[in-house]
Parts: structure tokens; C-alpha cells; sequence
């Protein structure tokens, strides 16, 4: 039974999942356009400034290893009052760090914090709604989460005009404040009771399946092309190319604008054709978006290919992303707090591994930077290969 602090809608409750999964990313993501000038401050190389984003998706990974299990005993309302207080008390150490070192290490503890809101938020959804519904409403929750980090620069960028860095972390701090506030008023105190047979080794039940497996492939392809692109496109496009912090933003907000955009009509044709046909049907645009990186990363480096392979390419994944996940999570009912809770860990621990080879292997080479991010956008045909043998119970 859900035992909440007031009554509310059920578009207001989606409307408040919604919120409470972006506060984390978009905290996170606040900082972006001021990494050349935080690396700056610091006397910091270019791997190092990337450093703070690995740290943030490493401590993901540990948040991520234990909010799915805890919210599933503790109830998604405590456990996210406690993960929403680390994320705040983690930004404002971020803000007061006297070297690299220190950020590096606050962004890790913000990282934990960070991960309960998605998890929440998707948990409800498939515990709460029928297949139909959730499938829409897991399209409306992706495309809102990918319009954080869209709108983040351009809000930290317009920080930057007025303060420096630093003071992106306290806008952060106040954001996870907002996002605690808003679900201790409506969150459910305890999501429904699990059956007494909940497998001891959950993880391992989820992870036995082949329909978990193959979404996850694609899932973590994904992810890592978009960690790559924010974590690298700061130099490429305002080192390299000479764009404006505030001009880089408007070309992230853009690309995930329309992320978001397919992401919603995503839902709808999930919703008549099945969750995984339309994973299908992103597959050739993706590659083609990787084709234009590859073109544009090689020999003179062109702007006017790369943007809109990245377009192409991260844009598309509208229609992998928020499918992959309702077939990760729909086998699952019992505990999908569990299940959603290791395929982000799995994802991000995906993407974490991402940064790293980058900054060891293309760190400052346009064309690494490419040809990196076009094997991460192709290697979602491998999942969607795996998902082709798969049997589902989502039409």
C-alpha cells in the first residue's frame, strides 16, 4: 500500500517525478561551460578538470549500488530525503574546494547523492502504471531528464556572466534543497510490499535475463556516447573552435532538445508498436550521426559536420533510451527499485569507463573525440542485435 502526505493527480504526481529526477543532473551539469575556466583556476590539465565528471559518475555507481535496494526495504521517501541531503551538503563542499583534489572528491560525494531521483522516479512509474501508460510516461520522464542537462549550461553559462564557477555549485546546492522539500511533500512513505519469495539475490535474477542483458547493452552505448559529448565538448567546441561558453550551451540545448522531442513521440509509438520497434528504427540514424563525426573529426576538424552528427547521433538515441529502459525494468515488478537501481549503476558505471579511456586515449584530439564517440553510438547495434532474440512480454 502507498501511504503518501496528500492526495495528488496523476498527471501531478508524473509532473513531480519529473522534477525531483532532474534535480540531481541538473545540479550536475551546471558547471559545464566553466570547465575550461575551473581547469584554468586550478592549473589544471584538461584529463584532470574531466576528472571531477568521472568522480561524479563513480560515486553514482556507489549511490546507484545502494539506493535501489534501500528504497525498496526503507520506502523511496526517507531514502531520498537522506540522498537529497548528501547531494546538497556535497555541492556546497564543491564550491568551497581550495585545489582540484577537493572537487575532485566532493564531486564524488555529490555523484551518491545524485542518483535517488531517477531511480524514484522510474521505480513509480513501472510499479504504479499499467504497461501503456508507463511506456508514455517513461517517454515524458526521459525527454524532461534529457532537458535538464540541456537547459544546466545555459543557466550556468548565464552564472558565469555575473560570478565565476563556484558559485554553479551553490545554485546546485539550492536545487537538491528544493527537490528534498518538494518530496517530502508528496513522495509515498513506502512503496508497495514486496513478496515474501523477493529473491536474497535479486541482482543476480535480474541480471540472468536476456531481455535486461540486451536493453542494457543499449543503454550503456548510450550513455556513454552522452557523458563523452559533456565531457569533451567543452574543449573541442570553445578551446578548439572558439565558441562562447554561452554559444556552446545554446548547441547542447539544442542537441537535447531534440532528444527530449523524440523522446516523447518515442512513447507514443512504443505505446501502438511495442517498446522494443522503435530501438529499431533508431539505429540507422545513429550511424549516420557517427558517419558525419568520423567525417568531421578527420583530417581539418569541421564544426559543421560534428554538430550535427552529434545532432544526429545523441539526438536520435530519443528513441533507444527510454525504451531500453521499460524493457530493463518491465520483467520486474516485485522490485523495480532493485532492478532500476542496478541498470543506472550498470549504465553509469558504463560511462564512467567511457571518460576514462577517453582522457587516457583521445584526450585533446578532435579526431579522438570523434571516432571515440562514433564507436559509442554504433555499439548500440549490438544491443539492439541481442534484443532481436529476446522474448518480451511488452508487444
Amino acid at each position: 500500500m502507498y501511504e503518501g502526505t496528500a492526495p495528488a493527480s496523476p498527471g501531478a504526481t508524473l509532473a513531480i517525478l519529473c522534477l525531483i529526477a532532474t534535480v540531481g543532473l541538473a545540479g550536475s551539469f551546471l558547471y559545464l561551460p566553466a570547465l575550461p575556466m575551473m581547469a584554468e583556476s586550478f592549473d589544471a590539465s584538461e584529463p584532470a578538470a574531466q576528472a571531477t565528471l568521472t568522480a561524479f559518475l563513480v560515486g553514482s555507481c556507489l549511490g546507484f549500488a545502494l539506493y535501489g535496494r534501500a528504497a525498496d526495504r526503507f520506502g523511496h521517501r526517507l531514502a531520498f530525503a537522506v540522498a537529497g541531503a548528501v547531494f546538497v551538503a556535497a555541492s556546497v563542499a564543491a564550491a568551497m574546494s581550495a585545489d582540484i583534489t577537493q572537487l575532485v572528491a566532493a564531486r564524488l560525494v555529490q555523484g551518491a547523492g545524485s542518483v535517488a531521483g531517477i531511480v524514484t522516479a522510474r521505480a513509480t512509474i513501472r510499479t504504479t502504471m499499467p504497461p501503456g501508460r508507463a511506456m508514455q510516461s517513461m517517454a515524458l520522464l526521459t525527454a524532461v531528464v534529457s532537458l535538464s542537462p540541456a537547459a544546466s549550461p545555459l543557466i550556468g553559462a548565464a552564472v558565469l556572466q555575473v560570478t565565476d564557477w563556484r558559485a554553479t555549485f551553490l545554485v546546485a546546492a539550492g536545487l537538491g534543497l528544493a527537490g528534498i522539500l518538494g518530496a517530502l511533500r508528496v513522495l509515498p512513505r513506502h512503496v508497495p510490499v514486496l513478496p515474501q519469495d523477493r529473491p536474497h539475490r535479486a541482482e543476480a535474477t535480474i541480471l540472468r535475463s536476456p531481455q535486461f542483458r540486451a536493453a542494457l547493452m543499449i543503454g550503456i552505448a548510450s550513455n556513454a556516447a552522452f557523458v563523452v559529448m559533456m565531457a569533451a565538448t567543452p574543449f573541442v567546441f570553445v578551446e578548439t573552435f572558439g565558441y562562447s561558453p554561452a554559444a556552446y550551451a545554446a548547441l547542447i540545448a539544442v542537441i537535447l532538445t531534440v532528444f527530449a522531442a523524440i523522446a516523447l513521440v518515442s512513447g507514443r509509438l512504443a505505446a501502438r508498436f511495442g517498446a522494443a520497434r522503435p530501438i529499431g528504427w533508431g539505429i540507422v540514424p545513429v550511424l549516420a550521426g557517427a558517419a558525419l563525426l568520423v567525417a568531421g573529426s578527420l583530417g581539418t576538424p569541421s564544426p559543421t559536420l560534428i554538430a550535427p552528427g552529434l545532432l544526429l547521433l545523441i539526438g536520435c538515441m530519443g528513441l533507444m533510451v527510454p525504451n531500453a529502459h521499460i524493457l530493463m525494468l518491465e520483467p520486474f515488478p516485485a522490485f523495480a527499485g532493485t532492478a532500476a537501481g542496478l541498470a543506472m549503476l550498470i549504465t553509469t558505471a558504463g560511462g564512467a569507463l567511457a571518460i576514462t579511456l577517453y582522457s587516457l586515449l583521445a584526450a585533446g584530439s578532435v579526431a579522438g573525440f570523434g571516432l571515440f564517440t562514433a564507436c559509442c553510438g554504433g555499439a548500440t547495434l549490438i544491443g539492439w542485435a541481442a534484443l532481436q532474440g529476446t522474448e518480451r512480454t511488452f508487444p
